[in-house]
């Protein structure tokens, strides 16, 4: 999965700029910019956050990546096919690529064992991604649950540069699951020297060493070694020398600088004077339309995204560290409230997201970043033709009967006069108000993270009358890092709200999304304050059931069952998604962040995906000497779209 962190520095200043076209050849070879959090795991493998993957991504190939019109193509595989009812999966490695240390010098062939054992580490040390293949890789499950050994597992390697992969079940999208890093190769010699507990089968964290934060304690097949490391201070990477396509490598060294946020003009600065190769134009400067004015010729929004960020509800809340609460009494009754639909939808209504979006992005993006759903709205087009929004848009009038709009880009929610009517069904419920709410935000950095929490607490509490209230809880970014996004802890979910969690698709399907919110699996749940179906918590199995998750988990089973008619399956999954939405389980809010950039990287010359991790990586990227102009990036957009239609 990818995991993001809401509202990451990296986030604020719309680092991502992929795509494809630009035919501009440059002799620039290096590239500057910003991060704010820093790598937990080089152990590409288990590894479930995208600060992660941002680096992983570009040391590490895996079968196929994404070309810079979002092809899939080839990566360490040469070609691949399926059999024809998509349950068996070959593909045919390049001969000749190499392992490399992180000093350069040649290890060994990448070969097909590699790919299972990377399988084989991955599912032993409990990859935060393991969920991405159960129920899809023949035994995986029975392998994670000790009933089979890993010989029994889908995966093999049929020969030397032969690597197939066996399905539980059709699976015609597996193809575009081989992007994510959970699938990709391991050397078991390499493995195996970074300590006994890396020895296959007999797993032991304590005495690994692989993978841990050291550029060492890796190999290398991608387009870029890691050559620094250092914690909140400067990561480094230099091309590849003996990578298998170092043609199309073309920027040498990428250096990423620490930078809290605390100085909201410290980017541009840095651009401005030639340190960084890109910016943002915040539109929380104060002087904000003095920099569009002075970047009129070369500023332009960047490209609408797959990922969703929302506000997660804590269903079942056991700390109160962090809180206004004062009387056990109102945690009562604030947990009474989060678990009531029309509370939900009422908070969901009264949520001004543009007000909360243009804090620090202009309106017009902040209007284009609305998403309405806990889904990429383009994931998938029916057989029939029909939009994946168009079938959600009409699971959800099936379902309530009332028709609704949920594309992007405008708001279906925003309405004070329903706001009202959805706290009144709840009264009528026994939900009894004001509730309060209290919202984990980061109060050591950027004021951009204080100012969206006040713009959410403004707009929802003017819009009930002040009958929902929201309690601002200002911690440090370590804090709110542990507590909002890293914590696998259910217990520790110390919030009512979360809007520190967002979301990308790992293939090409419905499934991607929908599942996060899985109670048997769901990669949410503990973000939601509760636990997974087998470890078998009373009290979460019954938040289940009186917020609606069971009967989700019924539509998302029922849905992901359909595996030989495309129409079928993602006619389920929208009555899944529609379902979600209706009921308010989370409140879908934007997509990944957006903004105006300026920028010396030739527009569209970098890996374009909206799943997997290629668009993370470095490959195929230039930079140039001058600023890119908007009328460069304008011609280049109309190229880079007419290739993608030609595909």
């Amino acid at each position: 999965m990818k995991k993001f962190l809401g509202l990451s520095l990296s986030a604020l200043m719309v680092a991502a700029l992929s795509g494809c076209g630009g035919n501009n050849v440059s002799s620039v070879t290096n590239y500057a910019y910003v991060y704010s959090s820093d790598v937990q795991n080089l152990d590409y493998v288990t590894s479930q956050y995208a600060v992660d993957h941002q680096v992983n991504a570009n040391l590490v190939d895996g079968l196929l990546e994404n070309s810079t019109t979002g092809e899939l193509v080839g990566a360490l595989a040469e070609s691949w096919e399926s059999n024809d009812d998509a349950t068996v999966w070959t593909f045919h490695l390049r001969e000749g690529v190499q392992w490399v240390t992180s000093e350069g010098v040649e290890y060994g062939e990448v070969t097909a064992q590699d790919f299972v054992t990377g399988l084989q580490h991955a599912v032993d040390f409990e990859s935060g991604t393991a969920w991405l293949l159960e129920g899809v890789l023949k035994n995986f499950v029975e392998y994670e649950r000790g009933a089979v050994t890993f010989d029994e597992v889908g995966v093999k390697a049929v020969d030397t540069y032969t690597v197939e992969y066996t399905m539980e079940q059709s699976t015609p999208y597996f193809d575009s699951m081989t992007t994510y890093a959970i699938l990709y190769p391991v050397n078991a010699t390499f493995l195996e020297s970074q300590g006994v507990g890396c020895k296959l089968g007999e797993p032991d964290r304590t005495t690994c060493s692989f993978g841990s934060v050291d550029p060492s304690s890796i190999l290398y097949n991608g387009g870029y070694l890691l050559t620094a490391l250092d914690s909140k201070s400067h990561i480094q990477f230099q091309k590849n020398e003996n990578y298998w396509d170092a043609e199309h490598v073309y920027v040498e060294t990428v250096d990423w600088y620490f930078d809290d946020g605390s100085d909201p003009y410290s980017v541009i600065n840095g651009f401005a004077q030639g340190t960084y190769t890109q910016a943002t134009l915040l539109a929380s400067w104060e002087d904000f339309e003095e920099y569009v004015e002075e970047y009129k010729d070369y500023y332009y929004p960047t490209l609408p995204n797959s990922a969703c960020f929302g506000t997660n509800f804590n269903y079942n809340r056991q700390s109160y560290n962090y809180t206004a609460h004062t009387t056990d009494a109102e945690k009562e009754n604030t947990q009474n409230a989060i678990r009531n639909a029309n509370f939900r939808r009422a908070y969901m209504a009264a949520f001004d997201r543009v007000a909360y979006l243009t804090v620090n992005t202009p309106e017009e993006v902040a209007v284009d970043m609305l998403r309405n759903m806990n889904q990429f709205p383009d994931i998938v087009t029916a057989p029939d033709g029909t939009s994946y929004t168009e079938l959600v848009n009409n699971a959800y009038e099936e379902l309530t009967g009332e028709a609704i709009d949920l594309s992007d880009g405008q708001d279906p929610f925003l309405n004070k006069e329903k706001a009202l009517e959805y706290i009144e069904a709840a009264k009528a419920e026994g939900v009894q108000f004001p509730v309060t709410l209290d919202l984990l935000a980061i109060g050591d950095q950027s004021q951009i993270y204080i100012d969206r929490a006040n713009s959410m607490k403004q707009s929802v509490e003017a819009n009930t009358d002040g009958q929902i209230i929201i309690n601002v809880i200002l911690q440090s970014y370590d804090v709110v890092n542990d507590i909002c996004y890293r914590n696998q802890d259910p217990a520790r979910t110390d919030y009512d709200i979360n809007t520190f969690s967002g979301w990308s698709p790992d293939y090409a399907d419905p499934k991607s999304f929908v599942d996060i919110y899985s109670t048997s699996s769901g990669a949410y749940m503990h973000t939601l304050g509760l636990a997974l179906d087998d470890e078998n918590d009373p009290s979460s199995q019954e938040a289940k059931a009186e917020v609606g998750l069971d009967e989700y988990e019924r539509l998302y089973r029922e849905a992901d069952a359909i595996t030989n008619d495309m129409q079928a399956r993602y006619e389920a999954f929208a009555k899944a998604d529609a379902y979600m939405v209706a009921n308010a389980i989370m409140v879908p809010q934007q997509m990944d962040a957006r903004g105006y950039v300026v920028t010396k990287v030739v527009p569209f010359t970098r890996s374009y995906s909206n799943t997997g991790i290629s668009e993370y990586k470095y490959k195929f990227m230039r930079v140039q000497e001058e600023t890119v102009t908007r009328e460069q990036y304008d011609a280049a957009y109309e190229e880079w779209l007419a290739a993608r239609e030609a595909q």
